[in-house]
């Protein structure tokens, strides 16, 4: 009998560790790591909204296996009424930074700026962004620690103007 109440009193101790070991590693993770090549912080959405004259935060993460070139952000605006037709050329420049001369080369990267609506656009006129960059060579150096090539990324998001 007692030797019964000693395997119970322990199978009871092992089941309220195990609740307890699930507990514990079901806490959130605060990674603060981008978990895609580029990922907006702020806007949050790929689709925005904002009115003429508005200035918003723009803070994008960029991440890669390998050293990052460059980064760029393209803007290009629309003011047709009939946007599923039209073709982005993204004449406009919101940034463009070289990182090579970075010491040491980095594969992380936090952009922040802010781009400002102008008031002239037009209620139902969409703001395109295209952010993209480079990573990576194509030759192989003594203590390099990547693999050789270039990986290029882009992301495109877009705001509607109200």
């Amino acid at each position: 009998m007692n030797k019964r109440k000693t395997i119970a009193g322990f199978a009871l101790i092992a089941f309220v560790a195990v609740i307890l070991i699930n507990i514990s590693s079901c806490k959130p993770e605060n990674n603060p790591q981008p978990l895609e090549p580029i990922s907006l912080v702020s806007p949050d959405t790929p689709i925005s909204r904002y009115f003429g004259g508005d200035s918003f935060p723009v803070i994008i993460k960029f991440t890669t296996d390998r050293p990052i070139n460059w980064i760029m952000g393209l803007t290009d605006v629309d003011t047709l009424i009939d946007s599923s037709n039209y073709t982005p050329t993204y004449e406009d420049t919101l940034f463009r930074k070289n990182l090579t001369t970075l010491s040491p080369r980095q594969n992380l990267y936090t952009y922040t700026g802010s781009y400002h609506v102008a008031d002239s656009l037009l209620p139902f006129s969409v703001v395109r962004f295209k952010v993209s960059f480079q990573a990576g060579s194509n030759t192989f150096e003594t203590g390099q620690n990547y693999p050789v090539g270039i990986k290029t990324y882009s992301k495109e998001f877009k705001v509607n103007v109200r």
